[in-house]
């Protein structure tokens, strides 16, 4: 059905981020790409005699990088960095890979997790500020947690 795959092949190509998560956005294009594959599967060689020539893995290596280049551009601008980082290596890693790099950044971008440097015999340790509490210094003792703290409220 060549109408229906040419509208998914659009829909894939023209899809966009928007307001939707990195991890949303991708299984939106996942769906699409296999109903695509239903349509359109791989090409398999059927002759007698083992085929040498490599054009199968090619083909199939190449709708990889399509794919992965149809998630980079569909990307929201605040990931153009790390989608040229990823369009710049040579070779393209696969799919899942780039998925996990911009949930990554995704993370970053929208979870800072405040960070503290203490120095402790002469160690720079960096602890996230959530696990660590003023009242006592130690690291992985909660606020809410903490003997000291618990101590002081009492007297």
């Amino acid at each position: 059905d060549l109408l229906r795959i040419s509208d998914l092949q659009y829909e894939a190509s023209s899809m966009k981020q928007g307001d939707l998560s990195v991890t949303d956005f991708f299984t939106k294009l996942r769906i699409i790409w296999d109903e695509i594959e239903n349509f359109r599967p791989d090409p398999v060689c059927l002759c007698n005699v083992k085929c040498f020539c490599a054009a199968f893995p090619i083909i199939a290596q190449r709708k990889l990088e399509d794919r992965a280049m149809q998630f980079l551009r569909g990307l929201n601008d605040s990931y153009s960095n790390i989608r040229s980082h990823v369009l710049l290596m040579d070779p393209l890693p696969p799919i899942s890979k780039i998925f996990s790099y911009v949930a990554q950044q995704e993370l970053q971008l929208f979870n800072p997790s405040p960070l503290i440097t203490i120095n402790s015999n002469s160690k720079d340790i960096m602890l996230n500020a959530a696990t660590f509490t003023y009242t006592c210094g130690r690291k992985g003792h909660t606020t809410s947690v903490c003997c000291k703290k618990k101590l002081r409220l009492k007297s």
